[in-house]
């Protein structure tokens, strides 16, 4: 069932009173995500409570304009897909939460390039003008709280679920009383039954291989005994008790795991690590570099550099 329709913006009822907010054409790479309006209850909440719809702040003006007023705003983690247009949230006098450390990120684009390791192989500049094209905005006061904190607004309780493969502070949702997971980046980003994806991201230092699965089997152990409804932030509505988002996610990472190992392959196995990553990333086995330029060759670059990494110290076939 849908619900009041706003042009370029799909909304979709999950429960009467909680909506999954789409925006069907960003204007960019990484300029948004899908997110939830959890609408005034009586004996709940007065006023709607975001959670992580970064959309394009005239399309946030429309959602207020029809589901407001919003009384706070909590933030996933700090990609810029999360992040971009958070600040038209804050001008509309609503109170944003993230988690800690990458609430800083919102704030200050420095510490989002030096906290994500974007400082090891890719200038400022290169990401001034990938924050310019995305349309980020710093944000003047971010609350922060822990990964894996419970808050609640009025009667509203919200648990963090701490998903920290895809980054540090990546945090999901859990509304208990509404029994609705939303997974937020963990990698389920199928857009409709069938369809298919990049899956799990894992292109920063800090990400890895072997939490991924362990946060993905957390996830389908809560949304199996826990939950009614499934969401996330690239993705359609699950109800339980399908779980093919879970085996969709850890089939994704074996995919990428047999894609760089079929390359490797070709390759004198004998060189050093770094020396089969510099030639595995000719190959654009996941991102089409070739046909980039500028700063989005040197970002995807990064990204891939990363994946490959973590794959090929998880292979078999080599010893490095």
């Amino acid at each position: 069932m849908s619900s009041y329709q706003i042009n370029n913006l799909k909304i979709t009822n999950i429960t009467e009173d909680i909506l999954l907010i789409h925006q069907i054409t960003p204007p960019f790479y990484f300029s948004c995500c899908d997110g939830l309006i959890v609408l005034p209850k009586k004996g709940r909440n007065q006023e709607s409570i975001i959670l992580d719809i970064n959309i394009e702040p005239n399309l946030i003006r429309n959602l207020n304009d029809k589901y407001g007023p919003v009384s706070n705003y909590v933030c996933s983690h700090g990609h810029m897909d999360h992040i971009a247009h958070i600040h038209e949230w804050e001008s509309l006098d609503v109170k944003i939460h993230a988690p800690y450390p990458e609430s800083h990120y919102l704030c200050d684009l420095n510490i989002f390039y030096r906290g994500f390791g974007f400082d090891e192989r890719v200038e400022y500049s290169d990401i001034k003008e990938f924050a310019r094209r995305n349309k980020f905005v710093e944000c003047k006061e971010v609350n922060h709280f822990n990964p894996g904190d419970t808050l609640k607004f009025e009667n509203v309780e919200i648990k963090t679920i701490h998903f920290q493969s895809h980054s540090k502070s990546h945090i999901g949702f859990f509304l208990p009383e509404e029994k609705i997971l939303h997974i937020s980046c963990l990698g389920f980003d199928q857009s409709e039954p069938n369809s298919d994806g990049f899956g799990p991201w894992y292109g920063f230092r800090e990400c890895s291989i072997d939490q991924y699965f362990k946060d993905i089997d957390y996830a389908e152990d809560l949304f199996i005994k826990k939950a009614k409804f499934l969401t996330s932030s690239h993705s359609y509505i699950v109800k339980n008790p399908d779980i093919s988002p879970f085996n969709y996610m850890r089939r994704k990472i074996q995919d990428n795991q047999k894609r760089v190992e079929n390359a490797l392959k070709n390759l004198n196995l004998s060189l050093q690590k770094e020396e089969l990553i510099e030639k595995l990333l000719k190959l654009d086995i996941f991102f089409p570099k070739r046909k980039m330029r500028g700063f989005l060759l040197n970002i995807y670059s990064l990204w891939e550099y990363w994946i490959i990494r973590k794959h090929i110290e998880r292979s078999e076939i080599i010893s490095v």
